[in-house]
């Protein structure tokens, strides 16, 4: 079993969790099923016995990351199909050598040497880097709680009625058709960090961001949503990604007011879409 080392904590009353977890139970049968993924363990397993492997595109889950070695650190490989972010690194029952498998990185936690501070362009809670992070570097999961989809529209109906700040986050996967030339939907992972999550609740959007999500995948079918570096970042700067996603989010006309400041800002922030 993977031991996260995550040491942050929150600035507000908010329960620190180190990764998803189950909502409460509803009784639904939505949830019945949630709960049976959640509890699920990806039987594909690789058979890497080698220490130091460095080539991990022959493993059955490897192929993603690279070696940084100017930082010193697992990093993304370019994905050239930005429409398809799915990541899947090994899992506890991989026979790979925990400490040198070059295909394990979001299971260990967030990075070091984050900052949750006040932004005064947000004029909210924010988060920024405190040294320079390389393109592709991993910077922490969004966590909260798992939600089925009944329970997240009845969280954005209360939240829409009582005008309050929205956490809800769907990550929407999507599958190439059999003639490559649309998109289907396969997937839909919902995620609410407003009463417990982690460090990844904090940041900001932006229509020109400096971090990106892909779904990542370990031990359980339902994937993690990993935010990672789409540029190089420097120290100092704040860490924000596109709420609405970037090729697949639709034109926005209405929404709250966005305050990102960026060339090609929309104005209003992403609804988060159901």
């Amino acid at each position: 079993m993977i031991e996260i080392c995550d040491d942050y904590d929150h600035k507000d009353f908010v329960e620190y969790i180190l990764e998803n977890v189950l909502m409460p139970d509803d009784g639904s049968e939505e949830f019945k099923r949630l709960k049976d993924d959640y509890n699920s363990q990806i039987t594909s397993t690789c058979t890497c016995v080698i220490k130091n492997c460095n080539n991990n595109i022959d493993c059955c889950h490897g192929g993603y990351f690279k070696y940084h070695p100017v930082n010193k650190e697992l990093v993304l490989v370019n994905n050239e199909d930005k429409s398809l972010p799915s990541v899947t690194e090994c899992n506890d029952f991989c026979k790979c050598d925990l400490q040198h498998c070059n295909n394990r990185l979001v299971q260990f936690g967030p990075r070091k040497k984050l900052e949750i501070f006040h932004s005064p362009q947000y004029k909210s809670m924010g988060v920024r880097t405190l040294i320079d992070i390389p393109c592709g570097a991993f910077i922490c999961e969004y966590a909260g709680e798992l939600l089925t989809l009944a329970e997240a529209k009845r969280r954005l109906d209360f939240v829409d009625n009582c005008d309050k700040m929205n956490f809800i986050l769907c990550l929407h996967e999507f599958t190439k058709s059999k003639d490559n030339t649309d998109y289907q939907a396969s997937q839909v992972t919902i995620v609410d960090p407003t009463c417990r999550g982690n460090i990844g609740r904090y940041l900001n959007h932006s229509c020109l961001p400096n971090c990106e999500i892909f779904a990542v995948r370990i031990n359980c079918p339902i994937p993690k949503i990993g935010i990672f570096a789409k540029r190089n970042i420097y120290a100092n700067e704040e860490l924000c990604f596109h709420y609405g996603g970037e090729i697949l989010s639709p034109d926005l006309t209405n929404g709250k007011p966005c305050l990102c400041s960026a060339p090609n800002c929309v104005g209003v922030l992403p609804n988060t879409r159901i």
